[in-house]
């Protein structure tokens, strides 16, 4: 019974839909009606500055990370199955959330969370390859899938059945999540995020 009930309470905290609440609070105007229609820190920070992107992404990280920490803590090793579950459980209440119509995110920033509570070292190599990914292609959706994807090629090299799984149907459900945004880098049409320097360069020009 306690087993279910942690997986449902983070399924509930993974529907913490932070960038609505963020943008309805603070900005009068449900985020998911501008830029890329998303909840995530991306086009949070798009539409309301890079303050406002650091907020809700920590949220959304520590909806995954907290749940899984907990899980992990307790069950790993003993019932791996309830841990694979929880962390799920945070990425599908991100994309669906209750708290929000169902319409959430695209679980980036809340499966690194996860990432984080299950293996943290393994997690700061995700994030050191997102941010180089970023720099180096300045797509941040290339970014995230492919850091991700990177790290759960790992998971399923080394770590046992149960997690090889989860973690493959997360990486999934990121690509599911990204599926638009496939379709415009096949058309070379992605959104590119505009550095500081770029800017500048531009100015000049």
């Amino acid at each position: 019974m306690q087993e279910i009930l942690l997986i449902v309470v983070s399924y509930l905290i993974g529907s913490i839909p932070s960038g609505v609440w963020y943008s309805k609070i603070f900005h009068k105007v449900d985020v998911r009606q501008l830029g890329s229609g998303n909840s995530g820190g991306t086009n949070v920070g798009r539409n309301f500055g890079s303050l406002a992107a650091i907020c809700v992404i920590t949220v959304d990280v520590l909806k995954g990370w907290l749940p899984m920490a907990y899980a992990y803590s307790h069950y790993a090793g003993q019932e791996d199955l309830v841990v694979m579950l929880t962390g799920i459980a945070c990425v599908l209440g991100h994309a669906y959330p209750i708290w929000a119509n169902f319409k959430g995110g695209k679980i980036v920033a809340t499966s690194i969370g996860v990432l984080l509570g299950y293996h943290f070292t393994l997690a700061l190599v995700q994030v050191a390859l997102l941010l180089a990914l970023i720099l180096t292609t300045s797509i941040v959706s290339l970014a995230s899938m492919t850091s991700y994807c990177l790290v759960v090629s790992w998971i399923i090299l080394t770590d046992p059945p149960l997690y090889k799984i989860g973690f493959t149907l997360i990486a999934l459900l990121m690509i599911y999540r990204h599926r638009q945004n496939i379709q415009r880098l096949v058309k070379g049409e992605e959104r590119h995020v505009s550095f500081g320097l770029n800017k500048a360069k531009k100015k000049k020009s």
